[in-house]
């Protein structure tokens, strides 16, 4: 089968997965942030109690609206009875005007639940892998799967040992490894070579995978090689969180992030790298 072909029949395979979410959430909550932690110089957990019910699954994401201010994507990092936690890293303007001005008492606005989240199993061995901020939605993903019954091992990613937060989070409720690139803190190395020794020793029904989308690529193929099952969170830039602008558009695939995502199959990842490679290849042909 070639490239063309094949990369159809994992579009359909992949339309044909996607369920629009339960309602496209346009409305805004209102919330009053209740605590705000200090994870590492650049990353506060910002928790949030709402006036409504919202129900995420992990995955899903919400648009958090500062009035005069501006609107961002976030990812849900737990949620617990009409209580959100976000885990917000300070890289533009309205993460740095949160970082500097969101305190205890304030109010915010969400919209959301939106776009599609992880599939979640029951009694599985798990692998979740997650690089950096990257690590956000797996928290809620690992503790609804603990309470399913599953099988979890983590590994976190980061650069060094100043960057490292959530990992007594996450040992509470899986078998945790962290790596730094390094090696201040954990495996010295990247969390991809700590995922290359995990695959000499193991195997997993499922690997959850977040973070930078190179890191994404370089993680699914070395679980594919293994015949294991992936699910990605990608990242594009997100405006309207509900599939008009295009501006999260995966291309030349059409799908949209916001809307058909966050969460793909692994496989379609890769599929978009060979498509890349190939689009390289042909203008480089022309030229």
């Amino acid at each position: 089968m070639n490239n063309k072909s094949s990369t159809n029949k994992l579009l359909n395979d992949e339309a044909g997965s996607i369920q629009l979410p339960r309602r496209i959430q346009s409305k805004y909550i209102a919330g009053e942030v209740c605590s705000v932690r200090q994870l590492t110089p650049s990353i506060k957990e910002y928790t949030i109690e709402l006036e409504e019910e919202i129900n995420p699954n992990p995955g899903q994401f919400a648009m958090l609206w500062i009035p005069s201010i501006g609107e961002i994507p976030l990812s849900f990092a737990d949620y617990s009875t009409g209580t959100v936690k976000f885990i917000i890293c300070r890289v533009g303007f309205v993460t740095t005007y949160m970082h500097r001005n969101i305190v205890v008492g304030s109010r915010v606005f969400l919209r959301g639940p939106l776009g599609n989240g992880f599939t979640l199993c029951s009694l599985k061995n798990c692998l979740l892998i997650g690089g950096g901020c990257g690590l956000a939605p797996l928290y809620y993903l690992g503790r609804m799967l603990s309470m399913k019954s599953c099988r979890l091992k983590t590994l976190l990613g980061f650069k060094n040992s100043s960057d490292v937060f959530y990992v007594s989070e996450f040992s509470e409720i899986s078998d945790t490894h962290v790596s730094t690139e390094d090696g201040e803190e954990g495996f010295k190395g990247t969390v991809v070579d700590m995922l290359k020794n995990i695959l000499r020793e193991d195997t997993f029904d499922m690997v959850y995978v977040c973070g930078r989308e190179q890191m994404l690529i370089k993680v699914v193929r070395e679980c594919l090689a293994k015949g294991m099952k992936t699910e990605v969170s990608l990242e594009r830039i997100i405006k309207c969180g509900l599939g008009i602008c295009g501006s999260c558009s995966v291309e030349p695939l059409g799908l949209r992030v916001c809307r058909d995502g966050p969460v793909f199959d692994g496989r379609l990842l890769l599929q978009l790298d060979n498509l890349s490679k190939n689009d390289r290849e042909e203008i480089c042909i022309k030229n």
